[in-house]
């Protein structure tokens, strides 16, 4: 993991185009409503910055060889993922004595974006407003779940100490059920065929995990998770529903909630698991490990050690490559680190910082041949396979 920030990469001034034009889409945070955080693209071989840009935070949305970003001045920019230059830029009427909470997906050629009060629903081609819906109250906390073909959205808020699940229709965003029976909300939800997978703090003051059917809102099963301080964010998969609890992963079944098995990590509490073709990468307190679900056979891990912090923030898998946040002591800096999916052999590490160490907020978001990160500098990062600058 040793290395300068010089030879690794650094948040700098744009001035080059990423090789190729990104293909392929991260259609919502965590990529999909299935929240597997993985996509069938090329991670790129080198992790150089191609360009930084844009103003506000990244949505964690790339689609169509464009990236969005949100901010209080600008409102919704649209930006190519190639270049960085700005496509179509257009309001969201932000407070800006508010904290920007805002998040968003695509369905289909729409962005669907929910604001603390507002829903929204924009042409992803010129960034024309389709219709939008207000929201009850002042919602925190907000998060929005496209389900492509079905034009069907979710989004899942708390207000006055309760947690909403709203379905919404995409073409006109009328309301199609509602959910509020958990008090408070926990980490958001997941999707898999006609269920939908949410957890929070029961009226018997309860962390559980419950399943709704997603045509009509009505509850299938709920069951007590059993580590109630502890847990991940739900992740489907066709073996089941993954939640990180404590140090294990519990694989609880579609169908009836049961448990089909319990695999114990070795690093501690787990932070942020990715699923693809049947391996779970998991990122936890104290390191990265790579086991098969349900069985739990170990591929391969990695151990925090004194220049090397694994930090807690989510991770991405693409083809050959999972893409993780990382802190180097050696440079007191976060760094973004690309490590094959084979045996965990690093690939290459992008550092933040140089004068100035900045923070990722977002998740790393994968096209073909490029990651963006979005930093505390409000600015997004583009990385490719570019040799580095002088």
């Amino acid at each position: 993991m040793a290395g300068v920030c010089g030879l690794s990469g650094c948040l700098a001034s744009p001035d080059r185009a990423l090789p190729t034009a990104p293909t392929g889409r991260w259609n919502q945070s965590r990529r999909d409503a299935q929240n597997t955080a993985a996509s069938d693209v090329r991670v790129p071989e080198r992790g150089t910055l191609a360009w930084d840009g844009g103003s506000g935070r990244m949505l964690s949305v790339v689609a169509d060889q464009t990236v969005y970003t949100v901010d209080d001045a600008d409102g919704l920019t649209a930006l190519d993922a190639q270049t960085g230059e700005r496509r179509w830029q257009t309001a969201l009427d932000i407070d800006p004595a508010e904290p920007v909470n805002v998040s968003g997906a695509i369905i289909d050629t729409q962005l669907v974006v929910a604001t603390t009060d507002t829903l929204h629903s924009f042409n992803t081609a010129d960034g024309n407003e389709r219709w939008s819906r207000e929201l009850r109250g002042q919602a925190s906390s907000i998060s929005t779940t496209g389900i492509p073909g079905q034009q069907l959205g979710l989004i899942d808020f708390t207000y006055r100490q309760n947690y909403y699940i709203v379905a919404f229709g995409a073409e006109s965003g009328d309301i199609k059920w509602r959910d509020s029976a958990l008090r408070m909300g926990g980490r958001g939800l997941a999707v898999f065929g006609d269920h939908v997978y949410a957890t929070g703090l029961s009226e018997t003051a309860r962390e559980v995990i419950r399943c709704l059917r997603l045509d009509t809102g009505e509850l299938l099963w709920q069951r007590d998770i059993g580590n109630q301080d502890q847990y991940s964010t739900p992740v489907c998969s066709p073996a089941g529903v993954l939640l990180g609890e404590g140090t294990d992963i519990i694989v609880y079944d579609h169908t009836d909630g049961t448990q089909r098995a319990a695999v114990e990590l070795p690093h501690g509490r787990i932070g942020s698991i990715a699923v693809a073709d049947g391996i779970a990468y998991v990122l936890s307190a104290s390191g990265l490990s790579a086991v098969s679900v349900p069985d739990g056979s170990e591929q391969w891990s990695l151990r925090r050690d004194p220049g090397r912090q694994f930090v807690r923030g989510p991770l991405a898998v693409g083809r050959a490559a999972v893409v993780a946040p990382v802190y180097m002591e050696s440079l007191g800096c976060p760094s973004v680190v690309a490590f094959e999916t084979t045996d965990g052999t690093q690939r290459w590490q992008f550092t933040l910082g140089d004068d100035f160490c900045g923070t990722i907020w977002s998740q790393p978001v994968l096209a073909d041949g490029a990651v963006f990160i979005d930093t505390n500098l409000h600015t997004v990062a583009a990385l490719g396979d570019l040799s580095p600058q002088e």
